[in-house]
């Protein structure tokens, strides 16, 4: 059935960070006027064109942008200068952030400060709950939350594509089974 093979197609695609440009075109084409696969379809996040990071990727570039996020909350109120940013540098350097490990066992569960949204958030991250971690960092406002801003985004697309494709793959078994059946 050439709904199944493309939304297959898309399916394996999308589990990678490479443009599945062709194969969204394709399945766009094969389903029609499919409504549950259109309505998925238009959840799909533009970037799919150009590649969403898996997973292992948004993990691997948190950790990254960690240490940056958690720098820029560390800056002084009113001080967004070239001084407050060194400040903030220091400061990250010379304290110890809290660990993931330590939020998970109750300390700083609900602390809405900075340094704690980020260590539960990293700690989300880690555990592969990339919806939880996006709750999170939503509660970073200033140059914190500007900073974690493009990591969340592609996080959004991760979650946003995985729905779609779990609605697609099972909307093609159904389409199998109503066909062999």
């Amino acid at each position: 059935h050439r709904v199944s093979a493309a939304g297959l197609a898309f399916a394996t695609k999308a589990e990678s960070s490479k443009s599945a440009a062709e194969e969204l075109a394709a399945l766009k084409i094969a389903a029609g006027e499919d409504s549950v696969i259109g309505s998925a379809l238009a959840k799909v996040p533009s970037s799919v064109k150009s590649g969403v990071p898996t997973l292992a990727e948004l993990q691997a570039k948190f950790e990254k942008v960690h240490s940056v996020g958690r720098q820029a909350a560390l800056v002084p109120e009113g001080r967004t200068g070239v001084g407050g940013q060194l400040f903030g540098m220091a400061f990250a350097r010379l304290t110890i952030p809290p660990s993931p490990e330590s939020i998970s066992e109750g300390e700083g569960a609900t602390d809405m400060s900075p340094e704690y949204v980020l260590a539960r958030a990293r700690r989300h991250v880690q555990l592969g709950d990339l919806e939880s971690a996006v709750g999170e960092l939503d509660k970073l406002q200033g140059q914190a939350g500007f900073v974690m801003g493009d990591w969340k985004q592609s996080a959004m697309d991760r979650i946003s594509l995985e729905k779609a494709v779990k609605v697609i793959k099972m909307e093609c078994a159904l389409l199998n089974k109503n066909m062999s059946g």
